[in-house]
């Protein structure tokens, strides 16, 4: 949802206030600039834009990123040094690029200045010597007041004008900043050094004194030196250069070079401070960003960062608010458990840079030189990692493990193609550049389309976040859609590759069929066919701009009801289950038997599909609920039936496992927007050779006392037992699966009445999905229940059926569903 558009003003045209900004004016809304100085500039020192910036910025689409890299300097190593010059530990800084799903850049503060004030627009409305004083807010606004006599009027104001903010003083109070005891020394300088290697990023680390240098590409690089002292001296500094080069001297030569080559005049000498976070930052119309809300020591290296973080969450948040003072709390609400980490997070690490204690000192430089290196690159990625834009809960910063249910969803994916695949049929002057254009805003507004999944060689697979790339999308000039669905069940995609991607089929001239298919490990049936509609409305939006994002979740187990979680929930389930099927076990079911062996890696699906629609659809639906019997067991009942005649034995009980979608029974429930599967299976013994009806309200019954229970939550609790070690380790577990799994008779049901039937110029209909099984099973009906039709779409592995015995098996159970009610009466002729 994109709200109204709305007014802002922001004061300060700092690192923050700039992204700031650029990121309102991306979402619509206008923005008049106020800087106290007579000009938009920005001092002469350098600075780090790392990787969760980076990817705060990429979610504007703007390109200020590449932008970023192309006048900084990659950063490639993160090197401890010793004062002597000899390394503690040199860390290749690549993996956790990965990881994080960006680089970080180091650049000069002038550069990245420039870039965010391009990214603003060249329309932008900029008031200079503009030095506010305070604001009122008034009934429908907050009016801002400067120093000479001017007013501004807008919706919302911003204060981001620093650590000695004139919006923070009167929403807060007037308070002096907290001293971090050191001194900062801070310069740019064309210079290069053996010991200096490009996109290098070293730090010096001494008693109570530290020095870092970063190559920041074309010739130049960024330092700065620091030396604990008292508050007061650090805020006024009376030495010059001969002094600090004095006070490195003795360290490693390049130190004193770099000191040498630095104008007197460009080395700038601050003092470290930050402030108490706050609880609360703004009121009504009014909040505050970067430096004006959380000042931090420089330790982290995040202020700048957090600055563009807070800055594209808000933008996000004032998006996706109709009223702009929600819109604020909420910007609030997700940035200022982050900001006070850091904040706490930097004088902790800054008390251990700084400190004069030898034997604090001696267990530091002990760590950092033989302390296990995951866990060492953990520490350094920890604030590097963006946390996406907080709404709606439940969120998952990603990098992430996958969960026990991702995790087996994407070792069976691994092993032979486990896909889900939606189709809709669009009717209306429909092209691919449309569809692209509703593809590209999917992948910006969901993380899970930016990421992919890396594994040590098939153990500890992670979700990683990548930059955005173009969604795929095949375009077939003719044909039958069905025609495309078994290339998509068998084509595995590729790595690197978004885990979603599109077909568009012209069937008659404005007729197309929409086809998406992704991956149980980020889908299932109600996710593929949201994004079949998330795309149309986007595409019919023409929206090519900044789109709200819609945060990637943590992993289903994580969302379960209390008594299913952790360790004690899943012994639980266990013993739920060990009680449910002995009961089952009493009734023999027999299960259908396979037509040849079929090697896991060879276990392709292959669709067949039926319809029932018109008046004899329209009879099931009214007879189901005369007789109180839900749609899907009265499936499942002939499908019981299908199977007693595929066998030979139509007397016998077939266990018919049906999926449960379990999305409105989290703890915090999730809509169909949020990516991810949410579906775990309850099979039941279902006598084949019983009156159907009889046989689908027992099922009904049933069914619905375990859903109540939970049983399919709690069938989940095993998938840590069932799932290999790696997709290279599978064979056990497929003679399980193969020998007593719940896969060889199931079916997943979903009610698509809701289903727009326009979208923007378009008319939208048949909204379907199906299924792979890859080696979790023989077969999965699914079953989409319309406004006018019930599609049965079969996918089977072929090998384990035939082509043949799956067309039987499909029309005996539609033959089935035909004898429940009456065949229509035939036209009358005249």
């Amino acid at each position: 949802m994109n709200s109204p558009k709305k007014s802002a003003i922001v004061v300060g045209a700092g690192i923050g206030g700039l992204t700031a900004v650029a990121a309102l004016r991306r979402a619509g809304i206008d923005v008049v600039l106020c800087e106290r100085g007579p000009e938009l500039r920005a001092a002469g020192f350098g600075l780090s834009v790392q990787s969760n910036a980076m990817n705060a910025l990429r979610t504007l689409n703007l390109g200020i990123d590449e932008e970023l890299l192309k006048v900084g300097g990659r950063a490639r190593s993160f090197t401890f040094r010793r004062p002597d010059g000899s390394d503690m530990r040199r860390i290749d800084v690549a993996p956790i690029d990965i990881e994080l799903g960006a680089p970080s850049v180091a650049l000069a503060r002038k550069d990245l200045h420039d870039v965010l004030l391009a990214a603003c627009g060249p329309d932008l409305r900029v008031e200079l010597n503009a030095e506010a004083t305070g604001f009122t807010e008034t009934a429908d606004g907050v009016q801002v007041s400067f120093a000479d006599g001017r007013t501004l009027d807008a919706d919302v104001l911003i204060g981001a004008d620093g650590i000695n903010s004139a919006i923070r003083s009167q929403l807060h109070g007037a308070e002096p900043p907290r001293t971090g005891e050191f001194v900062c020394w801070l310069a740019l300088v064309p210079f290069s050094h053996p010991a200096i290697e490009p996109g290098a990023s070293i730090h010096y680390w001494g008693r109570g004194m530290r020095f870092g240098i970063h190559d920041i590409g074309h010739g130049n690089v960024y330092w700065w030196g620091t030396m604990t002292t008292t508050g007061e001296l650090a805020a006024n500094w009376p030495h010059g250069k001969q002094d600090l080069f004095s006070r490195f001297q003795g360290w490693s030569g390049e130190i004193g070079e770099i000191i040498s080559a630095t104008p007197e005049s460009d080395i700038l000498a601050l003092p470290s401070q930050d402030r108490p976070p706050l609880t609360s930052w703004g009121r009504g119309r009014v909040t505050l960003l970067g430096d004006a809300a959380h000042p931090m020591l420089p330790s982290l290296g995040q202020g700048a960062n957090s600055a563009i973080e807070d800055a594209v969450v808000l933008a996000h948040a004032l998006a996706t608010h109709d009223d702009a003072e929600a819109g604020l709390r909420a910007y609030e609400q997700r940035r200022i458990p982050r900001t006070t980490m850091l904040v706490d997070g930097s004088r902790k690490l800054g008390r251990l840079e700084q400190t004069r204690n030898r034997a604090m000192i001696a267990v530091r430089n002990g760590f950092i030189a033989r302390g296990n290196e995951s866990k060492l690159r953990d520490n350094l990625a920890e604030p590097m990692t963006w946390p996406g834009l907080g709404d709606p809960e439940p969120v998952a910063a990603l990098p992430r493990p996958l969960s026990v249910l991702e995790r087996w969803h994407w070792t069976a994916d691994q092993v032979a193609p486990l896909h889900i695949v939606s189709r809709v049929r669009v009717t209306g002057d429909l092209d691919a550049g449309a569809v692209r254009i509703g593809l590209d805003a999917l992948a910006r507004r969901h993380p899970m389309l930016r990421a992919v999944v890396h594994s040590d060689e098939g153990r500890n697979p992670r979700f990683f976040p990548i930059e955005m790339r173009p969604i795929p999308l095949r375009e077939v000039a003719s044909g039958d859609w069905t025609a495309e669905i078994d290339a998509e069940l068998r084509d595995r995609f590729a790595d690197g590759a978004p885990l979603l991607r599109a077909v568009l089929v012209t069937v008659a001239p404005d007729v197309h069929d929409l086809i998406l298919t992704s991956t149980y490990v980020i889908a299932d049936a109600v996710t593929i066919l949201s994004f079949a509609r998330q795309v149309l409305e986007l595409a019919a939006d023409r929206n090519t701009g900044w789109v709200a994002e819609v945060p990637a979740p943590p992993g289903p187990e994580d969302l379960f009801p209390k008594p299913f979680r952790g360790v004690r929930g899943t012994g639980r389930s266990l013993g739920r289950l060990a009680a449910d099927g002995l009961r089952d076990l009493r009734a023999k079911p027999v299960r259908l038997s396979a037509s040849a062996e079929s090697a896991p890696a060879q276990r392709f699906t292959r669709l067949t599909r039926s319809v029932i629609d018109g008046p004899r659809y329209e009879a099931l639906l009214r007879e189901c609920r005369d007789r109180g019997v839900a749609l899907p067991s009265v499936v499942a009942a002939a499908l019981a039936r299908a199977a007693g005649s595929d066998a030979g034995a139509p007397q016998a009980n077939y266990p018919v496992g049906v999926s449960v979608l379990f999305r409105e029974q989290l703890d915090t429930p999730l809509d169909d927007t949020r990516t991810g599967a949410y579906q775990a299976m309850i099979a039941l013994p279902t006598p084949a050779g019983k009156p159907l009806w009889d046989t689908a309200a027992a099922f009904d019954a049933d069914f619905t006392t375990r859903v109540g229970k939970r049983q399919h939550l709690a069938n989940l609790g095993s998938m840590a037992f069932m799932t290999p070690k790696t997709p290279a380790h599978s064979e056990k577990t497929v003679e399980l699966l193969d020998a007593r799994g719940p896969g060889n008779l199931c079916l997943t049901h979903l009610d698509t009445h809701d289903f727009p039937t326009r979208i923007g110029p378009w008319e939208v209909s048949d909204p379907e999905f199906l299924s792979g099984m890859s080696i979790s099973g023989m077969m999965m009906l699914t079953v989409g229940a319309g406004p006018t039709a019930l599609t049965l779409n079969l996918g089977y592995v072929e090998g384990l059926l035939t082509p043949t015995r799956a067309d039987a098996l499909l029309a005996t159970l539609t033959e089935a569903l035909h004898s429940l009610v009456p065949a229509p009466e035939p036209a009358a002729t005249h």
